[in-house]
């Protein structure tokens, strides 16, 4: 298999086994306490649904980390012709690694199925925020799986464009590990309605699961706010040609994703509305990720504040 292809299949399959995760921990599927095996047996043919949703979860997360060696193992050996390809693939086999140590550390200690602790939101908010680093890894990856790119990145100065793409990058990651508590609380304790949700989430007597998950809507505005001022202004102060369409394509995602968001919480977030909201937020990420590096890697535009140079010096051929 080609790079390019094997960057892109990679990608897919590993945001499919984000999305099962979320059903997984939204149906309150499992296999108990076994890992790698599933309710005792390493082929759970006698059981139910339930367990083969997460046996399926597991077993697709297998493949996933099997890929990532895969692209790693491609990268090693085109690091002559994509010297980018490496570094990337690396990051990607890296967080693969960190997912399923994290998996294998929730199962092993208990904290699945009715565990309703605040050290099992913790982990899952963890586990989402790794997840995201993978995705933005991989977006990366596949960016550098095409010889067009160029390596090493020209990307000297350009403090005040790194800091606002990297507090960009950090709030959505304060976003998603936000995110993930919220959805662990609403998984546990579902609300009757809008109004008795928010009642709880107030109230001193509630769980501490409950209580934090307000601040995922209200993170989320505000980081979201911000987001939309730093979409912009990057691309006022560098407009890098390389990322105008994955700029353009950013945009409809956030547009998607604050209906989403909007109808999700009105709704009280039915599965199908949990997986969508996910799955825009995994774009977001990875297509910021993928923004911002071409934006700062660009060597074509120029600045349009004086005080700093973006002119990027050309590099020699070899």
């Amino acid at each position: 298999m080609k790079a390019p292809a094997l960057a892109w299949t990679t990608l897919s399959v590993n945001v499919i086994v984000i999305l099962q995760g979320a059903v997984v921990r939204a149906t309150g599927a499992g296999c108990g306490r076994d890992w790698p095996r599933c309710q005792g047996e390493i082929l759970p043919l006698e059981h139910g649904l339930a367990t083969w949703i997460e046996f399926s979860h597991r077993a697709l997360s297998g493949v996933a980390l099997l890929m990532g060696i895969w692209l790693l193992v491609k990268a090693i050996r085109l690091r002559s012709d994509l010297p980018g390809f490496l570094p990337f693939a690396t990051a990607s086999a890296v967080f693969l690694l960190f997912e399923a140590l994290i998996g294998a550390a929730t199962v092993l200690t208990g904290l699945t199925g009715d565990n309703v602790s605040v050290a099992r939101g913790l982990l899952v908010a963890f586990h989402l925020l790794n997840s995201m680093l993978l995705v933005g890894a991989l977006a990366l990856t596949t960016v550098h799986a095409y010889p067009s790119q160029t390596w090493p990145p020209v990307w000297a100065g350009q403090t005040g464009l790194k800091a606002l793409i990297g507090v960009s990058l950090l709030g959505m990651m304060v976003v998603m590990f936000s995110g993930g508590i919220a959805a662990m609380g609403n998984t546990m304790f579902p609300p009757e309605s809008l109004q008795a949700g928010l009642s709880e989430d107030f109230s001193s007597q509630s769980h501490p699961l409950i209580r934090l998950r307000i601040l995922h809507p209200f993170l989320s505005i505000g980081v979201g706010v911000f987001l939309w001022f730093s979409h912009a202004l990057t691309g006022w102060l560098k407009p890098a040609p390389q990322a105008r369409r994955f700029r353009n394509l950013l945009l409809a995602v956030y547009a998607v994703q604050l209906l989403v968001g909007t109808v999700n919480l009105v709704m009280l977030g039915p599965i199908p509305l949990q997986l969508l909201h996910l799955a825009m937020a995994v774009a977001a990420f990875g297509l910021w990720s993928v923004v911002g590096w071409l934006t700062l890697t660009s060597p074509r535009a120029g600045s349009v504040l004086p005080s700093v140079s973006w002119q990027a010096k050309e590099t020699q051929p070899s």
